[in-house]
């Protein structure tokens, strides 16, 4: 009995750790790392550990796949208006905050 609750627990510690190394998490280290804190505290971590390695951060774009998919995908011609626009409303708000840091 003791060696079967034993090989469940240790099942379920590295189940959130295997699953972020096969999905290419880049957190799948700190994944594991919460998956035994998690199993260790009672399990009431473990499903946050879990849900985490289903997870898939966002590009940044010091990743370098933001940059890739900006140029496989050009905005269309609403988007590069309203990217127009909103480089407009940047450049008014940025002169306003010029002309408060002049005072």
């Amino acid at each position: 009995m003791l060696a079967a609750v034993v090989i469940v627990v240790v099942t379920l510690g590295q189940l959130p750790g295997q699953i972020a190394r096969k999905r290419n998490h880049p957190q799948a280290a700190a994944i594991n790392v919460a998956s035994w804190l998690g199993i260790a505290m009672g399990g009431i971590l473990w499903p946050f550990a879990l849900i985490w390695a289903f997870l898939k951060p966002l590009p940044t774009a010091a990743s370098g796949e933001d940059s890739t998919r900006e140029s496989s995908s050009p905005l269309s011609a609403d988007g590069q208006a309203q990217l127009a626009k909103m480089q407009t409303q940047v450049d008014s708000l940025q002169a306003a905050l010029n002309k408060l840091d002049a005072k």
